[in-house]
């Protein structure tokens, strides 16, 4: 998920978990560039919550390895079993550099210890034997650990392509001292490119080399244990592929039959789309992480806001607005004059404190599932607000001009419309007036009534228009409206691109039109921060530092000309932004985003100041080696944003980076990764 500025939409970087394009994988030959950094990417990012790729993209994975590492705050035994043949020369390289990542980050997990075991197997004609145990002795010394992983070298041996994973297997489950205790998480972590000989294979000129123990002899051992044996299949150098490719099915069958029969987990670093979603991960820095106290739902009502007993004064109006169209040609194209009046309605209420908008993405995926159902209009609006969670849906449809909008507002409860309201598209106080009206219509509801009063109290601020002219404004409505569309994808993702430059397009034309426009330039600062991710991503530092730039001079820009913009709320995030982004003054930024996080401010205001808070005091955003560093304030932060805003974007990050438990209703990782890119 792209991230960065807020407003009604903008929120800060990143997308390590949130929205995931889903593929299906399919088994091809790998491809030999890539293949080669397979293993490695996989240490780094299967235990890492903030760098592992989604679950979704994992392909046959029925579980996650974050999954695995959570089980227990135990000690944990691993013992390392490793494919030592000569074509594995380039992915035992990938272990030797990345297993220390990975030991690390299950440490995260288990503070009670890891303790590592190494055993190593070839071919039977291997010089230096079937077998070597270079750690016969479960160890926590990280220098041991390094040392041994470090002399791990490939060796050739006959016959080809079969080898002995089933005696290294066997020598771990047998010869390693395994903790007796209950208590103590024991694990094989297999590593390994072909599977062993079948039981029916022997070989007059190599009498050594045939099937030295089944399969369920294996899993019955472990069992036994109670140890889990979890598989990693990796890819062959590129001068195997033929026979690589010709044992696959084998191999993949054996290491399934182990994982499965233990309750353990494989990977299949065979199949393109996940090998390239590890590579993708792997590419993603490093992560700093900020150890909190652990979260539970208990913290979450504590800080809940809607009680039992809450009054309709202090309840959050919850809004949908639909474009303007008939429900079976909904478009979401931000090009469209009907999605623009849409944005325009949804970001005026969106500035109102006390009210909630659902985004596009929301709308656009329930009213997905209302297709399929094939409902009519009537059932589809009850639905929608249902689905939604809002006391109003705004719908309606444009004039052949485009000039007026024949609109209404549908409740939750009935589905029923109220009276349809004429309004003029490019009015100043077309949102006021459309909330005017309803409510005129409705006087005992008091959902209506409530946000006419917040509307009220803010009609000044409402009714200066973000342009001066309705061409700028719309193109003001389509830069939103593609960055908004844009945000709630993962960077890089289908789609994504093409929402950017949409987006890109039309702040710049704003700005052409009205050089002092405010809102303009925080939108151009918008996009060029989101493509400066994207380039980061691909590897192209250069190329993201020049992005990183131009969003400092729009976002000065923004700051500069801010006495244009009436929205109070707007003006000051585009004041701590600058603050943190440009001026690099965390003192001043703190201090607006806590004014941010205050009850009189728009609902997105409260929920990006909580955001970026728990960033900086966590040591994020460039804050690492300041003073401000405060772990229980960046709590204080988070637990706010799971406690009323459960579905938001943010929330479901913070949920995916401290695997947060459904069924438990606490935290089971409990660190705060640092992850936004400031730039020079």
């Amino acid at each position: 998920m792209h991230r960065f500025l807020a407003f009604m939409l903008m929120l800060p970087l990143h997308a390590l978990a949130a929205t995931a394009q889903t593929s299906q994988a399919t088994g091809t030959t790998p491809v030999v560039g890539e293949q080669q950094t397979a293993a490695s990417a996989a240490l780094r990012t299967v235990f890492s919550p903030a760098r592992a790729p989604s679950r979704k993209t994992m392909g046959l994975l029925q579980r996650s390895f974050l999954d695995l590492a959570e089980q227990g705050d135990q000690e944990l035994e691993i013992a390392l079993v490793v494919d030592g043949t000569d074509s594995m020369t380039a992915e035992l390289a990938g272990v030797r550099e990345s297993i220390e990542q990975m030991l690390t980050d299950l440490r995260q997990y288990r503070r009670s210890g890891v303790r590592v075991a190494l055993v190593v197997y070839r071919d039977s004609g291997s010089p230096s034997g079937e077998i070597a145990i270079p750690l016969p002795a479960f160890t926590d010394d990280q220098g041991v650990i390094a040392a041994a992983i470090q002399a791990l070298k490939p060796e050739s041996g006959a016959p080809f392509f079969h080898e002995l994973p089933d005696l290294g297997i066997h020598k771990a489950l047998t010869e390693l001292p395994w903790s007796a205790d209950d208590q103590v998480a024991k694990w094989i972590l297999l590593f390994g490119d072909a599977p062993p000989y079948a039981e029916s294979y022997r070989d007059a000129k190599t009498p050594s080399a045939y099937r030295r123990f089944g399969t369920p002899l294996l899993v019955g051992i472990a069992k036994q244990k109670n140890i889990r044996v979890n598989c990693v299949l990796c890819a062959s150098d590129e001068n195997v592929v033929e026979p690589y490719r010709d044992a696959l099915d084998e191999t993949r069958a054996f290491m399934n039959d182990l994982a499965s029969g233990t309750d353990g987990l494989m990977l299949d670093l065979s199949y393109d789309d996940i090998r390239k979603a590890m590579i993708e991960a792997a590419r993603l820095p490093e992560v700093g992480l900020t150890q909190l106290e652990p979260i539970s739902e208990i913290d979450l009502a504590a800080v809940r806001r809607e009680r039992p007993g809450e009054t309709d004064a202090t309840r959050t109006v919850k809004l949908a607005v639909l474009p303007p169209m008939p429900l079976d040609q909904i478009s979401f194209d931000p090009q469209h004059p009907e999605v623009q009046f849409a944005t325009t309605i949804r970001s005026t209420l969106a500035k109102v404190p006390g009210v909630q908008v659902a985004s596009p993405r929301e709308i656009k995926e329930q009213l997905r599932r209302l297709r399929a159902q094939g409902i009519d209009e009537r059932q589809a609006m009850r639905g929608l607000a249902a689905m939604l969670g809002v006391d109003l849906v705004v719908w309606g449809s444009m004039a052949p001009d485009r000039a007026t909008v024949q609109t209404a507002a549908y409740r939750s409860g009935d589905g029923q419309p109220v009276v349809p309201v004429s309004l003029n598209r490019h009015a100043d106080d077309t949102a006021y007036a459309l909330i005017r009206e309803t409510s005129s219509k409705l006087p005992q509801d008091q959902s209506l009534a409530q946000l006419m009063e917040r509307m009220n109290s803010i009609q000044t601020q409402l009714a200066k228009p973000l342009a001066s002219s309705p061409a700028t404004h719309d193109e003001l409505m389509t830069a939103i409206d593609a960055l908004d569309q844009a945000l709630a994808l993962e960077a890089g993702a289908e789609g994504s691109d093409e929402l950017l430059r949409k987006a890109d397009v039309a702040s710049r034309n704003a700005i052409k039109a009205e050089p002092r426009n405010a809102v303009a330039h925080w939108l151009q600062s918008n996009v060029a921060y989101n493509l400066a991710l994207g380039e980061f991503r691909k590897g192209n530092p250069v190329q993201a530092e020049q992005f990183m730039q131009e969003m400092k001079r729009s976002l000065t820009q923004a700051a500069e000309n801010r006495e244009t913009i009436a929205i109070r709320s707007l003006v000051l995030e585009i004041e701590a932004d600058y603050y943190l982004l440009v001026r690099r003054d965390l003192p001043q930024a703190i201090e607006r985003y806590l004014q941010m996080t205050q009850r009189d401010q728009p609902e997105q205001s409260q929920l990006r100041g909580n955001w970026m808070l728990a960033g900086i005091y966590a040591g994020d955003w460039g804050a690492a080696q300041s003073n401000v560093l405060d772990a229980d304030k960046a709590r204080f932060h988070v637990v706010d944003i799971l406690a009323n805003w459960p579905d938001s974007p943010e929330a479901k990050l913070l949920k995916a980076w401290l695997r947060w438990d459904e069924t438990k209703r606490e935290t089971e990782f409990n660190y705060l990764p640092s992850i936004h890119v400031i730039g020079a």
